[in-house]
Order: C-alpha cells, then structure tokens, then sequence
C-alpha cells in the first residue's frame, strides 16, 4: 500500500514539475506573525482591583510589643493600565493601620504595656503610584498564563487620619516594592495575592526613625474590555528566482529519466499486488470479558466485582469448559521488568476474585501477553485483563 501511494505521489510531482519551472521567475506574496508586540490605544488594557489584609508594624519600638498586637488591617483600591504585557502603572490608595509599642510619637495612647512601653495605634490614608512588570512575560514572553509573578516599586503620599493621642498633621514620603501574585480565572476576572513591604519618612511614626510594615493582601481584578495583545503580520516577498543553467536543466532531466523508472518500477509491483490472492484474515475470538485497571494499578474495583461475579456463575454453569486469563499492561509507561510484573498481578488478581466466588481452579489458567489488546484504540485500553475460552 504504501509503495502504491508513493507511485502516485511521484507521477503528480514530476506531472506539476513544468508548470513549477514556469512560474518560479514570478514573485510569491507570504505573511508571517511578527515577533513585535503593538501597544494598544490608550483606553485599551485598564484594570480596577480591590484589596484587603493585615500588615505588620516593624517601627523603632514595635519590637517590644507582643506579635499579635502588631498586626492592624489594610485595605487597598487601584486602577492598572497596561502600556505593554510586561510593564504598566498603578495608581490608588490605601488604608493602613499602624500597631505597635512607643515612647513618643504619633497614635501613642496613656495606656502603658508591660514593659514601660506605650501602646501605639494610628491609622495613613495612602495614595501610592508603582511601576509594575510582569516576570513571566519578561522571560518567557506573552501569552495569557494561570499565574503571573508581578514584581512593583513605587512611591506614595501617607497622611495621618486617626490615632490613639496626639497626630501629628503632616503630609509624608513612603517607598514600597513588593510581588503581586495574579491569578486567572477568566478574561475579566483574576484574584491576587500582594506581599509587600513599605518604608515611610520619619515625620510618619513621630519616633525619629522610619516606620516600616510588612502587608499580605488578597484581592480581586476586573479587567476592562480590551483586553489582549495583538501582533502585527509583516509581509514577506519570496526571492526572485531567475532562469536555469544549462547544467541544471540537464540534471532535472536526468532526474525526470530516473523518476519515470522508478514509477515504471512501482507500476510493476502494483500490478503484481492486484494479482495477488487476498490474505485470509482469522478473526481472533472475542474475550468474555475485559476488566479494566488504573495506571500502574493491578486492584480491582468495587464495579469489577460486581461483573466478575455474573462472570462465575456463567463459568460454573459450564463446567466442561477452561478459560484463560490474561494479564496486559500498555508498553507506554513503566519499565519492561515493571509491566511484566504487572501483567501477572493483573491476571492473577482476576483469577483470585473467580476462585472467591467459587469457580473451580481447574477451570482456569493464567498466562500474560505483550502484546496490544486493541490494535486500533489507545494504549490506555491495554491496562486490563481478560477471560476468554480456552481453545
């Protein structure tokens, strides 16, 4: 068969090969994806997420509080644009509460800890700007992916709104960086999971040093319609082929003489192919039944049990016929030492139920075989057992 479908694949080739030759002077138009990104229009790509959690105080004094007593809400809402799939800003604001202990400064309360320190509580309102870039996108290019890692710096304007005792009414500096973890769930929705860390100007805690926090949010994003990248087609003309040589037009000639013996060949033995007597093809009788098993797996399940057990009573009820049990396993996975011992568990595990129900062992034989159990279907359908009559 397959000698005859080249036969007829030359005879085409070498049929088309003039009009080839004709047209190889002309020039071909082609397109291909281009490796560039185009950046969308400006109301493409705008994103809105609303964020909440807990930071945690690292100020001057924070240390001598106990740890749960560090530990204040944040909550945050911003608006993303993307100007391309690796870099983009985000603009919002958050709310941070401040906790921890003190011996002067912002959000100090008259309440005295343990040791000597005051208890400290006060709360920033933080409009914050950050430049973000997408890890993934950077180093193994755009796609739409589960998980982003999403690394951003940025700066943001803290304002004292609330607090324990006295506030100081300032407007402050803050830096912060952090890793944001987007997860998709669809074209517009994702959550996220944003670890970050924030430094503010001394004037924020009033206690002559930096006030620094950790936070952990989780939030959710909507993406607003325009969403995607889009890669412009960039064409490609094929090169202009001119006229042969003499030299090359005498070898496609010679090629042309050596491709016409080749068919006259293959002509040949497709004439004695349908002369040939067709070959009787012997049906392989079919298995009473097949249980089938998981990967790697010779147990039976509950189901199995249930039809091995209809399976006995036929056998009982025949009780001059043998049946043989064999044990497969597919060839795609394992080890050739691995699959054989898997066969035989297999077989033997069928074997084991048809004796508990009562099948004489003088009815049946056990054997294992490499070989496909169904020519045509997947090799998953190899994992089995089965029982057939004896012949």
């Amino acid at each position: 068969m397959k000698k005859t479908v080249s036969a007829i694949l030359l005879t085409g080739v070498f049929a088309a090969m003039p009009a080839m030759v004709a047209a190889a002077s002309q020039e071909e138009a082609k397109t291909e994806p281009s490796k560039e990104i185009v950046l969308n229009k400006f109301k493409d790509n705008w994103m809105i997420s609303l964020e909440g959690g807990v930071d945690f105080s690292l100020g001057r004094f924070d240390s001598h509080a106990d740890f749960g007593k560090r530990i204040a809400p944040v909550f945050g809402l911003n608006v993303e644009k993307w100007f391309s799939p690796v870099i983009w800003l985000r603009l919002g604001a958050d709310y941070y509460g401040m906790k921890g202990a003190a011996l002067w400064g912002n959000g100090m309360s008259g309440e005295m800890l343990d040791n000597t320190y005051y208890k400290q509580s006060y709360a920033l309102i933080t409009p914050a700007l950050d430049v973000m870039g997408d890890l993934a996108s950077l180093f193994c290019g755009y796609r739409e992916r589960v998980y982003s890692p999403i690394l951003y710096v940025g700066m943001g304007i803290p304002v004292a709104v609330s607090g324990d005792g006295d506030i100081a009414d300032c407007v402050n500096m803050g830096m912060r960086g952090g890793l944001l973890n987007r997860f998709r769930l669809s074209d517009a929705w994702a959550i996220n999971l944003d670890l970050r860390f924030d430094v503010f100007e001394e004037t924020v805690a009033g206690e002559g040093n930096h006030a620094k926090t950790l936070s952990a949010l989780v939030g959710v994003t909507y993406k607003f319609k325009g969403r995607g990248w889009n890669a412009p087609v960039v064409p490609v003309v094929a090169p202009v082929v001119g006229k042969y040589s003499d030299a090359e037009g005498d070898a496609l000639v010679a090629q042309l003489r050596d491709a016409n013996r080749k068919i006259a060949d293959l002509e040949q033995q497709l004439a004695e192919c349908k002369n040939r007597p067709a070959e009787k093809i012997v049906e392989e009788q079919a298995p009473v039944v097949t249980v089938y098993y998981n990967i790697n797996s010779s147990e039976l399940q509950g189901k199995d049990r249930v039809v091995l057990k209809a399976v006995a009573k036929a056998i009982k009820a025949n009780k001059d016929t043998k049946y043989v049990i064999t044990g497969y396993a597919d060839s795609e996975t394992g080890t050739a030492a691995f699959n054989a011992k898997l066969r035989k568990a297999r077989a033997e595990r069928v074997y084991d139920a048809l004796v508990s129900y009562g099948v004489s062992p003088d009815q049946l034989e056990q054997k294992t075989s490499d070989a496909k159990l169904d020519r045509f279907g997947s090799y998953i359908l190899d994992r089995a057992a089965t029982i057939s009559p004896a012949k």
